[in-house]
Parts: C-alpha cells; structure tokens; sequence
C-alpha cells in the first residue's frame, strides 16, 4: 500500500503543528490546575467530610482524562509534512469514545451519589458535585466532539485533497 494514499492531507501543516502545540500546553496548564480539586477533595475525605468525595472523585477523573486526551493528540499528530497516518486518527477515534463513555459512567455516579446524600440530608454534595460535573460534562463534550473528528479524519477520501 502507498503510503501517501494512507495519510490524510493536512491543508497547512505549520498551522496544524502550532494547534497541537497550543493544546499540549493548555492540556498541562488545565492538569495541574485540576490537583486543586483532587487534593482538597482527598483531605476533605480523610477528614471525615463526604461532600469532597465528588472533588476527589472527579478531579482525578478529570486529570486522567486530560492526559489521555493530550497523550492521545501527540500519538495522533505527525512528524511531517506529509499528512496524518489514518490509522493513528481511527486509533485516536477509539481511545476518545472509550474515554467518553468512561466520562459518562462517572458523571451519571457523582450525580446518583449527590442525589443519596441530598436525600439523606446534605445539600453541600450536591454542590461539590455540580461544580466538578461542569468541568467533567465539558470534557464529555471534548471527547466526543474529537470522537467525530478523529473518525471523519481518518474515512477521508485520499483523493478528495
């Protein structure tokens, strides 16, 4: 098989480069800035308080998430002008609708757990979960949105340059 007929044609590669350099570093900046919700969320669980179990719960989701979609992104770009492998963009399609229905599981737990403990009284989980499913829905969004492009990306027609 060609190889050129194997990749998708990038339109500008300069730009393509600079965007996933821009994502990489953003993808960190948004990691370490989540250790704040997985920490707190840990000491308010050791402490006794399960109202930060959805920070601690979340927030590691969401950091594993983060580096699973950046991680993802450097597998998927190329090192050349040439185009991207399809087969690394279908790869790419796979790992983010796993993380997206992965995403999906703890979003749909946090909520079942903040609504127990909202009927057991206390409303203040209901809070801490609400405010880590925001960031978790907004990462659910990102994975399926790169889900479809990931997918298109790779059925592109090598003739369709």
């Amino acid at each position: 098989m060609d190889v050129r007929n194997d990749r998708v044609p990038l339109v500008d590669p300069t730009a393509a480069r600079r965007s996933a350099r821009r994502s990489i570093r953003i993808g960190i900046l948004v990691f370490l800035g989540l250790t704040g919700f997985t920490a707190s969320g840990t000491a308010m669980v050791i402490a006794g308080e399960l109202p930060g179990l959805p920070f601690a719960v979340g927030g590691a989701t969401a950091q594993v998430a983060v580096a699973v979609l950046v991680g993802t992104l450097i597998y998927a770009r190329s090192d050349d002008n040439a185009g991207l492998l399809r087969e690394r963009l279908a790869t790419a399609g796979r790992i983010y609708r796993r993380l997206w229905w992965a995403l999906l599981a703890v979003l749909v737990a946090l909520a079942a757990y903040a609504l127990v403990r909202l009927i057991m009284g206390d409303p203040w989980t209901l809070l801490t979960a609400g405010i880590i499913g925001v960031l978790l829905a907004l990462l659910l969004r990102g994975a399926a949105l790169l889900t479809r492009r990931m997918s298109e990306a790779a059925t592109h027609e090598a003739g369709h340059e």
